[in-house]
């Protein structure tokens, strides 16, 4: 049986972020979900530089216009598919949050039960608590893969360098490492220093300048950078790493988002792997990137999840705007001028308490 629900759509793709003409808040049937799948009731759907992106085309092996966005969500399960329905590990009115990639900024989305992972319990009690539950979906999901993953475990006493801080990737690294009890720097915008200053960051340098190179060499340099810019800065940020420190690249999309002309990340990304490849260096590399339904992502939710649950970790939300075509156009043109720090999201539906 389909549902009628209401979805964000790009109809086309544009040139420039500031022009919202291509989005839009429809009306679309979805179908009842398949064997493997479950259809879930959105409440919240993250918002990121992948709806930017995608809005321009430039999102990498990206879906053909018209498409809907949405890359992460929390919400109620609705339906389960004939297969799920054999299983104990959801039922009807379960919390539940996933990487989505396509389709969260929806009323209702199906989902293939291999992405969900249940919310606890003590995090649906209030909204507050679900926005942070899905901020932590993907953005700290990635921060948690980087700093303490397969290739880099950082640990105390680590000099760590963080471009972004004020992001939400960025301010998900920056907990996680001074939690290891390293020590943090990084840019961010001017305005965010003394705040990033009180959380416990040593060094904030303007994004803007090229002042934190001298400081950190002149500091003995780092031991782990993590750069999601790309394109020239991978150079700067390999520069600065100490013998056996490790550069992690992730997003490369500072040409995207910077409003620049259209320029692949691939060859950066490529001569940021070869670089690690090189003799008679012990400098690493790694481009990270998340692979939502692997075991290692499943895990890494499941971990920040708890420690948002915990309390060993706070989530600061900076902005939140409703899933109307006005919310929608609102939210785009608003990437990069939000003050504050931390996740974005859209609200998608109300929860009953």
């Amino acid at each position: 049986m389909t549902t009628e629900i209401r979805k964000a759509v790009i109809t086309h793709f544009v040139s420039t972020p500031s022009d919202v003409a291509n989005l839009v808040v429809a009306t679309a049937p979805l179908p009842a979900p398949t064997k493997t799948q479950v259809q879930v009731r959105v409440l919240y759907s993250g918002f990121a530089g992948a709806d930017i992106n995608m809005a321009l085309g430039r999102y990498p092996l990206q879906r053909k216009a018209p498409l809907t966005p949405g890359s992460s969500m929390v919400g109620i399960v609705a339906t389960l598919g004939p297969g799920v329905t054999t299983t104990t590990k959801f039922k009807v009115g379960d919390y539940v949050t996933a990487a989505t990639t396509y389709d969260s900024e929806a009323e209702r989305i199906n989902v293939e039960e291999k992405l969900l992972v249940k919310v606890p319990s003590e995090l649906t009690k209030t909204d507050d608590m679900l926005q942070q539950a899905v901020a932590v979906c993907i953005d700290w999901t990635t921060a948690l893969g980087m700093v303490d993953g397969r290739r880099l475990k950082v640990k105390e006493g680590d000099v760590t360098f963080i471009h972004g801080l004020s992001g939400a990737v960025g301010q998900a690294l920056a907990s996680l490492c001074l939690l290891k009890g390293a020590r943090v720097f990084g840019t961010a915008s001017q305005r965010n220093h003394q705040k990033l200053k009180a959380q416990g960051v040593e060094g904030v340098f303007d994004y803007r300048s090229k002042d934190w190179i001298a400081a950190m060499k002149k500091l003995g340099g780092v031991d782990a950078a993590f750069d999601p810019l790309g394109f020239q800065s991978y150079d700067e940020s390999y520069s600065v790493l100490k013998d056996g420190g490790m550069l992690v690249g992730y997003g490369a999309n500072q040409n995207s988002l910077s409003g620049s002309e259209p320029a692949s990340p691939y060859p950066s990304m490529a001569k940021l792997v070869a670089r690690g490849m090189l003799p008679f260096t012990s400098k690493r590399t790694w481009f990270y990137y998340i692979e939502p339904g692997t075991k290692e992502f499943q895990e890494s939710l499941a971990t920040v999840l708890d420690m948002l649950k915990d309390g060993k970790i706070k989530v600061t939300v900076k902005a939140v705007w409703d899933l109307t075509t006005e919310g929608l156009r609102e939210a785009h043109q608003s990437w990069g001028k939000v003050e504050g720090m931390g996740s974005l999201l859209i609200r998608v539906g109300a929860q009953k308490l």
